[in-house]
């Protein structure tokens, strides 16, 4: 081997030595910290493991002649064979200088000779310190209080001193964090990828049979070429009409059979691609472990960073999901885990306050719900979401006006905590407090087509749920048409397509609305919302694509609805990767290129859209009418307020009788919508108090409910509504044809 070959060889040798020491350190780090979670029956398991992979670290850097990492590795293997003799629980601090190491041992792996060998002091001064740890501690009796701390403070006060190592846990989460192509990534994902045997031998299987569609091109290829000789031999014979007649029968028989031949070779063909992109959408498919397996030991930085103790468990490892998606959720994840720690988790003296373990507990799961999705959650028993302190953010960022906040649900509220720039924090850290994480891991977790839920739990605490697919590599769309450019609206968003004429479209306060089975929906063009010149089609018909997303549904028109299709995805590249209303690019089975539509971007684009007219006449102001909703299920109040408000109502909700009543006595509306089966005051009740207050008693009311009995209908004109709606036949039609009969 030359001397260049040599070199080469060696550097290949190197490079995977980094993605092997990453497993190995990773694996120490969260066999540590598992130390630190585990009872003293579990923990000499732990130990035996830790010695394991200390050892084998150890064979390895001494393969690439990195005497650096083999002597802490030797130090580690002392330490772990030790206390797996001993029988007893490593003391904290010791377990506190390993994690320290595992830091140091990253750096090693990463560092060219020359670094090393700077690195060297520092490398002696650890080891130092293990070794005085180590000596420090009782191998004869079970108690576990080392004085080894009182030994090494000099050491580490030194140490402190030097560049850089005092700081390296914060500074390897902070790289982690925030710089998306990080080596930590790129090494347990871009760089490299583990792929099980059987999976190789089954794509390896599918490209052997591809050679039969190899052979049987060339077969047709060649029957072609005759066919084409078997027409030149004809035109020679173009005067002899028989010759001819037998010509033309021979080249029709070669023909028939060429193309029974092509078009069973095609089906063939096409089951070996699609069996092929299977194995190798399978290939890619990797475990989740492989996201989380540096998280214990960052979540462990983040939680002593900001003076905290956290217990970080993960659900749910050992399911597959495409290494895309693995790759786009890693920033993500990491802001929701920062989440969790520095907003969620109390201190520990908090935590013990109100009768808590002075340890915090975050959870990753991950689910798989469906053939084709799953479900990833962050969970915390902290102290939960300040609704307070989120409304606060939103009225100080402008985002809401204070009478907006008072009627918004608290799945609504939130869901505020999304909105860039809103923080539930009071202090700014290096940690969090800038209001962009969530921002950003709504965006990345709708641009994989998937949607994130927040909640605050019952018995404290808040989770975080990301609904996502399994795989990113093909989904199912329908494919429009805007001014010949192709768009497609993944199905998973689609209410249903329409074409309807143009009557059923109603202006309301100037703004287009769409009958659709009895329901009004805002109707939106997409040359609009994409900010493009409107091209008029000249048809009579609407051609539009019913969309929904959380509580909110709209109908968008374009110029033609052509198919629904199985469509290939295509990163628009990194100069591209967020484009406004645009989630990424697509391959149609026609080979057509077309854009897969943001439906979470068209949603927030309709709501700039600014419609024509928008200057009201004052007189047109006065009459608009205010309305009062009573109603003790979200569900049903969200519905009755978005018909309300797409007719033009000014609407208020309350959560039941009382509520409204109390809002009756502090603001003037014109006309009520209650429920019947409230708590506190069910609708009788609060029908019964409208009509004998004196400045109340002529207020029309609508009764909206379940009840459907005669004696209920009784009861509901006794009480003295002006109307009574049976939920079960209920058509919103009715309902505004009512409200209009009464107020105008």
């Amino acid at each position: 081997m030359t001397e260049m070959q040599n070199e080469a060889f060696h550097k290949r040798l190197l490079e995977t030595f980094a993605v092997e020491a990453k497993e190995h350190i990773d694996a120490l780090s969260n066999g540590l910290i598992q130390l630190k979670n585990s009872d003293s029956a579990s923990s000499q398991n732990v130990v035996e493991s830790l010695f394991r992979e200390a050892h084998s670290f150890k064979g390895a850097s001494r393969a690439v002649e990195i005497p650096e990492i083999e002597e802490v590795c030797k130090v580690l293997e002392e330490v772990f064979s030790r206390y797996k003799h001993s029988a007893l629980p490593i003391p904290e601090p010791l377990v506190e200088t390993m994690l320290e190491v595992g830091d140091l041992l990253g750096i090693l792996a990463v560092s060219d000779e020359a670094n090393r060998r700077e690195l060297k002091p520092r490398v002696q001064t650890m080891i130092q310190i293990l070794h005085t740890q180590l000596e420090a501690g009782s191998f004869e009796t079970a108690d576990t209080d080392s004085p080894s701390a009182e030994a090494v403070a000099p050491i580490k006060a030194a140490l402190a001193e030097e560049r850089g190592i005092s700081s390296l846990p914060q500074k390897r989460y902070a790289a982690a964090a925030d710089e998306p192509n990080t080596r930590l990534k790129e090494s347990h994902i871009s760089e490299t990828i583990r792929i099980p045997v059987q999976k190789l031998n089954a794509i390896m299987r599918q490209s052997e049979e591809m050679l039969f569609a190899k052979i049987a091109s060339r077969r047709h290829a060649e029957e072609l070429q005759r066919i084409m000789e078997g027409v030149g031999e004809l035109r020679k014979k173009k005067n002899d009409l028989h010759a001819m007649g037998e010509g033309l029968r021979a080249i029709e028989s070669t023909l028939l059979k060429a193309f029974k031949q092509a078009k069973g070779d095609a089906r063939e063909i096409e089951m070996m691609v699609e069996r092929l992109a299977e194995e190798m959408k399978e290939a890619l498919m990797l475990p989740f472990s492989t996201l989380f397996y540096p998280l214990p030991k960052m979540v462990h930085d983040m939680a002593k960073s900001v003076g905290k103790e956290v217990a970080f468990q993960v659900v749910g490892g050992d399911i597959e999901i495409d290494r895309r998606i693995l790759e786009e959720m890693h920033t993500p994840l990491l802001h929701l885990l920062r989440n969790a720690v520095d907003h969620g988790i109390e201190s520990p003296e908090e935590r013990m306050q109100k009768g808590k373990n002075r340890a915090g507990s975050v959870t990753l799961t991950l689910t798989q719900r469906s053939g084709s999705k799953v479900e990833l959650s962050v969970r915390d028993d902290g102290r939960g979401i300040d609704g307070e302190q989120i409304a606060l953010s939103a009225v100080n960022k402008g985002l809401l006006r204070q009478e907006e906040i008072e009627v918004l649900e608290n799945e609504d509220l939130l869901n505020l905590i999304f909105e860039s720039g809103i923080s539930t924090a009071r202090v700014v850290t290096d940690l969090s407090g800038r209001g962009l994480g969530l921002a950003i891991v709504q965006e990345k977790a709708e641009k994989l087509g998937g949607q994130v839920r927040v909640q605050t739990l019952k018995e404290g605490g808040s989770e975080f749920t990301i609904f996502l697919p399994l795989s990113m590599a093909t989904f199912r769309g329908v494919v429009t048409s805007l001014n010949g450019q192709k768009f497609v609206f993944p199905s998973e968003h689609i209410v249903r397509v329409l074409r309807e004429e143009c009557q059923k479209i109603q202006n309301v306060e100037s703004k287009e609305m769409l009958l659709i089975d009895h329901h009004v929906v805002p109707l939106y063009s997409l040359y609009t919302l994409l900010e493009w010149p409107v091209s008029q089609n000249g048809s009579s018909a609407v051609s539009a694509v019913v969309i929904g997303s959380a509580n909110e549904m709209m109908a968008i028109r374009v110029d033609a609805i052509e198919v629904e299709d199985e469509v290939m995805v295509k990163s628009l590249g990194k100069q591209l990767s967020r484009v406004k209303n645009i989630a990424a690019a697509a391959l149609l089975s026609s080979d057509t290129v077309a854009l897969i539509l943001n439906v979470s971007d068209l949603f927030k684009s309709a709501g700039m859209v600014v419609p024509a007219h928008t200057a009201p006449k004052k007189e047109a102001i006065k009459q608009k009418r205010r309305l009062l909703i009573a109603d003790d299920s979200p569900t049903t109040r969200a519905l009755l307020q978005n018909i309300m408000e797409m007719v033009g109502y000014d609407v208020v909700a309350a959560v039941d009788g009382l509520d409204a009543y109390e809002k009756l006595k502090q603001a003037t509306f014109d006309l009520v919508v209650s429920d019947v089966d409230m708590p506190r005051m069910n609708g009788f009740e609060l029908t019964e108090s409208i009509r004998s207050d004196g400045q109340l008693s002529e207020l029309p009311v609508v009764l909206v409910t379940s009840l459907e009995s005669a004696e209920d209908r009784g009861k509901g004109m006794h009480a003295g509504a002006n109307a009574y709606i049976v939920k079960s036949t209920f058509d919103q039609n009715n309902l505004i044809e009512t409200i209009q009969w009464l107020i105008g």
